[in-house]
């Protein structure tokens, strides 16, 4: 079968905006911007807002989107309807409490305070379905893997990299480790931009 190597990623492309919409309605919806109108759908006057809040135009087609969308996340058991408004049900909230992990960041200090802390975790292999999301937390983070189920960033991190154990039920596998030498330090100086 013949395959254009430009399809695959525009294919990427569109399924990463339409999840990132997606996001967005659902944070809306726990805002509580959606408000009931006839038939459980957006009120003819509350479409052009979401349709901003989209950064859409405001469009029949687009339109129309919105209200697939929200049919649709209904549907799927993300929101109900509530007395007035959409609401988040609990499977909603749960993946606007994961998307908010990818919020966290690490601050960064003015200087480096010449100590390295490392990350080390042993996860076991019933929770294995959540290595991967959390290595994932961890590049996003800026941490450095350093080797096997070790990683590494030079600025205190506990706090951040520990909400989000928290959320996968690892946080009693996961090690928190300060050092002030560790093996290949002037490569990491180099990688972090620091010394």
């Amino acid at each position: 079968m013949y395959t254009n190597g430009n399809i695959a990623p525009a294919l990427d492309i569109q399924r990463r905006r339409k999840r990132e919409q997606t996001i967005r309605v659902l944070k809306m919806i726990a805002l509580g911007v959606f408000l009931l109108g006839i038939g459980a759908v957006p009120p003819p006057w509350a479409i052009p807002r979401i349709i901003r809040e989209l950064a859409s135009k405001d469009t029949p087609e687009n339109r129309r989107r919105v209200r697939r969308q929200i049919y649709s996340l209904n549907r799927q058991g993300y929101i109900r309807t509530g007395k007035q408004r959409y609401e988040l049900t609990a499977r909603g909230k749960d993946v606007i409490r994961e998307i908010s992990l990818w919020d966290i960041k690490i601050p960064l200090p003015k200087s480096w305070k010449g100590v390295w802390y490392i990350v080390a975790f042993d996860i076991p292999a019933e929770k294995s379905r959540v290595r991967i999301p959390f290595i994932r937390h961890l590049q996003n983070l800026g941490l450095v893997f350093y080797q096997r189920s070790v990683w590494i960033y030079p600025h205190p991190l506990e706090a951040q990299v520990r909400k989000i154990s928290d959320y996968y039920g690892i946080t009693s596998y996961v090690s928190f480790i300060t050092a002030v030498s560790v093996d290949g330090s002037s490569a990491l100086k180099k990688r972090f931009k620091i010394d």
